[in-house]
């Protein structure tokens, strides 16, 4: 599959039995099940391994939001994270798989203060 921020190639990357999702090769997205997610949320050290692009890398490839799922090839819907709404990610609305640009999933693992202020900076997702 192509990744649908760059166009580089999603390869397949797993962390222990539970956790497999796919990682593009060029900007270090992640492309993921809801419930994949999750596991990697609750999993020591995910992050670590699964997350390895520069969250620089990430903010400019965010603004790359109008795309297409890899693996539908159907427009994804643009969503924020409730509690942390300066992480603005993109799902499938047919797979539900979700989007993450580099640096994303550690953003959405660890709340801390300063995620409190980008909060107020960033403001609302454009449609």
């Amino acid at each position: 599959m192509d990744c649908p921020k760059c166009g580089g190639y999603l390869e397949t990357k797993a962390y222990g039995p539970k956790i497999s999702l796919e990682r593009c090769r060029e900007c270090f997205g992640l492309f993921v099940a809801p419930d994949v997610l999750m596991e990697m949320r609750e999993e020591w050290m995910t992050e670590a391994f699964l997350d390895i692009g520069h969250p620089k890398i990430g903010r400019e490839y965010d603004k790359v939001c109008d795309i297409r799922c890899p693996a539908c090839h159907v427009s994804m819907d643009k969503i924020v994270d409730p509690v942390q709404t300066h992480i603005w990610m993109e799902a499938c609305p047919q797979c539900e798989k979700i989007f993450l640009d580099a640096g994303e999933f550690s953003d959405l693992k660890y709340e801390t203060f300063m995620d409190k202020i980008k909060d107020l900076f960033r403001g609302k997702r454009p449609g």
